[in-house]
């Protein structure tokens, strides 16, 4: 029976590759996080900080601290940051660094609700719940 990884485990797998010298070349290749959507209310101090909190029942569809991601808006423009933990020892995910989001937003203020959808391990894309899905057709 083939053991799953936990949550503390890194999902990378290690690949070989030829390169045209025809030597092997060993790398990591990240393994595609499944897929979630959650829906959220943005907070004041998420938009004067520039930062996106993420929930702790969906941390684990994000990077670990310290690691890029990547937060798509809904016009296709992407936000490149790195995932942080809330506070200290605790598992609630923070994403900071985002500022220009906000500005790009000025209709984002405290009380929008926003639609998170992970499409792999370091990327989101974020909707306005009104929105939806239509946004991503443009």
């Amino acid at each position: 029976m083939a053991k799953r990884p936990s949550d503390q485990e890194d999902l990378s797998v290690e690949t070989q590759i030829r390169m045209k010298d025809g030597e092997p070349r060993s790398h990591q290749v990240e393994e595609l996080a499944p897929q979630t959507e959650f829906e959220m209310e943005v907070k004041g101090w998420w938009i004067e900080g520039g930062r996106l909190v993420v929930p702790k029942e969906y941390r684990q569809f994000f990077p670990k601290p310290g690691e890029p991601v990547v937060i798509i808006d809904y016009e296709g423009r992407m936000y490149r940051s790195k995932m942080h933990n809330l506070w200290q020892g605790v598992d609630i995910g923070r994403i900071d660094g985002i500022k220009p989001f906000y500005r790009n937003h000025p209709i984002i203020n405290s009380g929008t609700r926003l639609r998170i959808r992970v499409t792999g391990r370091g990327t989101a894309i974020v909707l306005l719940e009104e929105q939806g899905a239509s946004q991503l057709t443009r």
